[in-house]
């Protein structure tokens, strides 16, 4: 059986193997941005997150992951901040929930004892008459791990930190 071409994907074939290069759904979004983990793409006012972890757990949209098949996107509706947020869990030192959010408003949402917060994109909103136009500022993106680390009756501190090197190092 020999490979044929196909929608969604493109081989190259020579004498140390086969290379099938299959396109990802998030692809369309906008091709000329390298795949990075949790690097958001923004058509029109639709937000979709390439794949990644936080603390090695995939973050959800809605309750879908985002690698899922059909990835899931978030509406914007105005100026805002696409962030990852995460929910405390009893008795652990990294919380084991993540998920991609849109939060309106000029600031990014604040950490809470339960929540903690981190911001990958700025939302920009630009209306002319009926229309409104959005553009996005990428803040951030990567793998990322979080302790959320508290003593005593003191405030809840979320530490962050990206475990994917940058592009080129």
């Amino acid at each position: 059986m020999a490979i044929q071409p196909g929608v969604g994907y493109t081989f190259s074939a020579s004498s140390l193997g086969t290379n099938l290069n299959i396109q990802q759904p998030w692809s369309e979004w906008d091709s000329s941005v390298s795949v990075l983990p949790l690097w958001p793409k923004l058509k029109v006012d639709k937000v979709t997150v390439v794949p990644g972890t936080v603390n090695r757990i995939v973050p959800n949209i809605g309750g879908t992951f985002i690698d899922a098949s059909t990835p899931p996107d978030i509406t914007v509706s105005g100026e805002g901040y696409i962030c990852i947020k995460l929910t405390y869990v009893a008795a652990t030192f990294f919380p084991r929930t993540a998920e991609i959010i849109f939060y309106a408003g000029s600031t990014t949402p604040a950490d809470t004892e339960t929540e903690g917060y981190y911001p990958l994109a700025k939302v920009n909103a630009v209306t002319v008459g009926a229309v409104t136009t959005y553009s996005l500022i990428i803040l951030s993106y990567g793998n990322f791990v979080c302790n959320r680390l508290k003593s005593g009756a003191n405030p809840a501190v979320w530490y962050w930190s990206t475990i994917t090197p940058q592009p080129g190092v």
